[in-house]
């Protein structure tokens, strides 16, 4: 049984526990879980800057209350990944040697990296420097894994074989890390997830696209998004006479690839529209009839989650590290299969689509119980003492 909720805040008139966590940079799915831990732990959140496609993302520090966030000094990288000899995504290299000496001055009791890179090498050092105990907070799965190198291979084996408290993002997650040695009972199964505050369902908005129902993708013109197979699944449908609108919301380097594919085949009413805040996505959910996600490689996919809260159909590829947990297979697809696509695609037009279970999702509140009692776990009893007050982590 989780502890109930009012345990897990620390007293005002006690010195509560140092928290640090690191991350390569700050995300707003992550902040409501970051200013619940802050009612709980004196808390550091560490990160290594904005990454240039993360377009929509501002104002992320002003968001955290209670907690101290700071950028560490570094270096990003730009990369291409290729697969088959072509590009595949693009992704950002952080190299933050500058988390050593916000470490040393903050003096943390508790630390949580996330991923499995530099800055968790560094955090076990400090850690074992200092004996303090060290969170690594996991998402990659078997898939999203496969075409990794031999020096990320040795780093991932190194980093398994010294740590020893891990934070899995999933079912996927938590069977990668078990596949590389991590014991079970070290790991600290949750989901990654949104402010569900933000999209409770409610009644839908007026569409201004004329013709329904509307098909929505939201996410990253990239390959790895798998909107290439979309566009063409979708024009093979039209060509059978279906009639539905297919709305892209987003940014990236493959967009206008994607817009001349689409005139290509032909599509018609096809919508590319621009990235939105993240405050205004709930009213795109609510404008469509379902969500299709195509990604050929994700280790989650928090768009799933938003459409799940809004109550909208999901078509979710078997790629997403999040499909089992979410989805029965009615929902779940290939990408990389041309005939099962437009096989799935043809029935979600025809409003079959199985409506998702919410319940299947965790919420703000549940992770939060289980990360702060999964991190005074590892605390010794003298490094902090709480009471039965009242806590801000209550919905």
């Amino acid at each position: 049984m989780p502890a109930p909720i009012s345990s897990l805040h620390s007293s005002q008139d006690e010195e509560r526990a140092k928290l640090a966590i690191l991350v390569n940079t700050l995300s707003p799915a992550r902040v409501p879980l970051f200013n619940g831990l802050a009612s709980c732990f004196d808390l550091l959140v560490l990160h290594g800057g904005n990454e240039s496609n993360r377009d929509s993302w501002h104002d992320i520090e002003r968001s955290i209350s209670g907690a101290s966030v700071k950028k560490a000094w570094g270096w990003q990288i730009r990369l291409t990944r290729r697969l088959n000899g072509r590009s595949f995504d693009h992704r950002y290299l952080h190299i933050t040697p500058g988390y050593i000496w916000h470490l040393v001055l903050f003096r943390p009791d508790v630390v949580v990296a996330n991923e499995m890179g530099l800055r968790t090498l560094i955090a076990l050092a400090y850690g074992t420097l200092f004996r303090k105990p060290v969170w690594v907070w996991w998402g990659g799965t078997a898939h999203t894994e496969r075409g990794i190198g031999t020096a990320k291979q040795l780093m991932r084996r190194l980093i398994v074989n010294w740590a020893n408290h891990w934070i899995s993002y999933g079912q996927s997650s938590t069977e990668y890390l078990e596949r590389l040695g991590a014991r079970r009972t070290n790991i600290v199964e949750i989901q990654n997830s949104v402010d569900e505050r933000r999209f409770a369902p409610r009644e839908k908005t007026a569409e201004p696209f004329l013709q329904r129902p509307v098909v929505l993708h939201v996410g990253q013109f990239t390959p790895r998004k798998g909107i290439g197979p979309l566009l063409r699944a979708a024009a093979a449908l039209q060509s059978e006479g279906h009639q539905f609108s297919l709305v892209l919301v987003g940014s990236g380097p493959e967009r206008f690839g994607a817009q001349g594919l689409a005139r290509e085949l032909r599509l018609q009413h096809v919508y590319f529209e621009a990235p939105r805040d993240p405050a205004d996505m709930p009213s795109v959910y609510r404008s469509a009839d379902m969500l299709v996600f195509p990604t050929l490689e994700d280790v989650w996919g928090l768009v799933a989650n938003e459409a799940v809260l809004i109550g909208l159909p999901v078509l979710c590829s078997k790629y997403a590290g999040c499909a089992r947990e979410l989805f029965t297979d009615e929902s779940i697809f290939d990408p990389g299969n041309p005939e099962e696509f437009v096989a799935k695609l043809r029935v979600a037009i025809s409003g079959k689509l199985p409506r998702p279970d919410a319940s299947r999702l965790r919420s703000t509140p549940q992770l939060l119980r289980i990360l702060v009692t999964a991190l005074r776990s590892s605390l010794p009893a003298r490094a902090v003492a709480f009471t039965d007050r009242q806590s801000d982590i209550a919905p």
